[in-house]
């Protein structure tokens, strides 16, 4: 799960949505610099990483890569499914998805000094990023954004080939998965 569905699943477990951001930047078990809601839900989006990683939907998309891309599947996968939650966002929620992305981001944002980042996240810039993830150009970046990070870029960019063709399987994964999700997001957060 990318930006997106850890923002989505943060919400229905009304956990922060800045720590279900920074779960992706923060190192480590010491959690003492942050308030308790957002170390809370720091631990939530590296549980829903865990899960994630083991569910057999999951595990399953990932087969149907061919073994040498097979290596990036788990960071293309990632970004995949937040376009697949996109593009379907009506069966997921009854708030607009612009609307979700701006509330989103605006959380993300009023933490930003939380950010190790460069450059720390903006309500605009963070709100085009999520709006993005609704668009095949959009993910096209997102992956070669990702790819850029990479010591060697080539492989995953020529693994990143092609990449529509697992969205419909996808869509039809997603409902499950986010079900699953979303229920261990919930008893995280009343545990």
């Amino acid at each position: 799960m990318n930006y997106l569905a850890h923002l989505y699943l943060a919400d229905r477990a009304d956990a922060d949505m800045a720590g279900a951001i920074l779960g992706d930047f923060v190192r480590g078990p010491d959690m003492t610099r942050f308030a308790p809601a957002i170390a809370h839900s720091i631990r939530l989006h590296r549980r829903i990483d865990t899960i994630t990683d083991q569910h057999p939907l999951v595990l399953g998309a990932m087969a149907r890569f061919e073994p040498g891309p097979r290596r990036y599947a788990p960071i293309i996968l990632d970004v995949l499914w937040d376009y697949v939650l996109a593009t379907d966002w009506a069966r997921y929620s009854s708030e607009p998805y612009a609307d979700f992305c701006s509330r989103g981001a605006r959380a993300v944002a009023a933490s930003g000094s939380l950010f190790e980042w460069p450059r720390r996240p903006t309500h605009s810039g963070f709100t085009t990023l999520l709006r993005s993830y609704a668009t095949e150009t959009g993910i096209d970046f997102a992956l070669r954004r990702i790819a850029a990070r990479l010591k060697k870029p080539e492989p995953m960019l020529e693994a990143c080939k092609g990449w529509q063709q697992h969205a419909p399987a996808l869509r039809e994964e997603l409902p499950a998965l986010i079900g699953d999700l979303e229920s261990a997001a919930k008893a995280f957060t009343t545990s």
